[in-house]
């Protein structure tokens, strides 16, 4: 039966990239699973992406003018059309199963409150210094456009921006 080669290689781009991970959600090949959820929806974006450029590369050609277009009959689009929303299928239900086996920590009220807490007062010490080190920046910015004020009159005085005509 009869496929467009850049279907097959997309395809199979795609089966590669998704056989990455068990299929069962188990297996941790060094990523968390966040990561992994992220490295899935990565792969259907592109499977997505790839696809819609397979399937209107085999898409019969399409009258702009308004002229009689002779398709010969072809079930390979629609082969290849089953075969790539399987596919997109797969992958929606194994990034289904990573988000399944995703483990939300149980934290207590109080504990998430402290930690809240302690987020809040090192946003505070960080935004305190990024402040200072901008005003310190100012300052150094104001003393060098004063220095450059005061070399820029000392060429002027001395005629070093005056036309060679004068």
């Amino acid at each position: 039966e009869w496929r467009p080669a850049s279907i097959d290689r997309v395809g199979e781009r795609a089966r590669r990239s998704m056989d990455g991970a068990k299929e069962d959600g188990d297996g941790n090949d060094g990523n968390d699973v966040v990561t992994r959820i992220q490295s899935e929806v990565a792969n259907l974006s592109s499977m997505y992406y790839n696809f819609t450029g397979g399937l209107q590369e085999m898409a019969p050609p399409v009258s702009v003018r308004g002229e009689i277009v002779k398709v010969e009959s072809d079930t390979s689009v629609e082969y290849n059309a089953q075969e790539l929303a399987k596919q997109i299928v797969d992958a929606h239900v194994k990034i289904d199963r990573l988000l399944d086996g995703l483990q939300v920590p149980q934290v207590e009220e109080e504990e998430q409150l402290r930690s809240l807490g302690e987020l809040r007062e090192q946003h505070e010490g960080m935004r305190a210094a990024y402040g200072e080190d901008v005003r310190r920046g100012a300052r150094v910015l104001d003393a060098l456009q004063d220095c450059y004020s005061v070399l820029a009159g000392y060429q002027l005085e001395r005629g070093k921006f005056s036309s060679p005509d004068s």
